[in-house]
């Protein structure tokens, strides 16, 4: 939902400022994921914590039981702002959204380049410079093989795609072709 979204936002930005004022920021992420971690590992831990017969009370006891000395103080106390709010549903949200909040911070992203074949270590240096220099960020650059693209690259830049593979040239080709009027 769009309002969750926004909401996520909202309390991811709010938990990112608390954390920069403490000083925190990569103490509090390394909380978020453990608290993924968590839930990824059980799935009943995010059932338990949207149902609405447990008391908020009993929700915030069992974090506390559960993350006690594993994540820090603020972490804690936004879950239990999150339960009295009745929002743990869009937790996953939240810890994604500070993420992206974090990545600005620190002037860091994730790009993914996709091949027909293995990039050299070389070429895929010389591709991470290249990001880097164009955009200002420290670049985290995975790189992929798929033989479907028969040539080229497909480069993904946060929610950019620049596609320069061989395949996607040929559709381009066969759509101007198919437009082409014969007499």
């Amino acid at each position: 939902m769009a309002g969750d979204h926004r909401a996520s936002r909202r309390y991811a930005r709010a938990l990112f400022n608390a954390a920069l004022k403490g000083g925190e920021v990569d103490e509090v992420a390394a909380s978020l994921d453990a608290i993924a971690q968590a839930a990824e590992a059980t799935p009943q831990f995010m059932n338990v914590m949207r149902h609405p017969l447990i008391t908020r009370e009993r929700k915030k006891e069992m974090l506390h039981h559960i993350f006690e000395g594993r994540v820090q103080p603020v972490v804690e106390h936004f879950l239990f702002l999150l339960i009295e709010n009745d929002r743990a549903a869009i937790l996953p949200d939240i810890g994604e959204q500070y993420k992206r909040f974090l990545d600005e911070h620190k002037r860091e992203m994730d790009a993914e380049v996709v091949s027909a074949v293995p990039l050299t270590p070389a070429q895929t240096e010389a591709l991470k410079t290249r990001l880097q220099a164009e955009s200002g960020y420290k670049v985290r650059l995975e790189a992929r093989v798929d033989e479907s693209l028969l040539g080229g690259l497909m480069v993904r830049v946060g929610d950019r795609l620049f596609d320069g593979s061989i395949v996607s040239q040929l559709r381009r080709i066969e759509e101007q072709l198919q437009q082409v009027k014969v007499s």
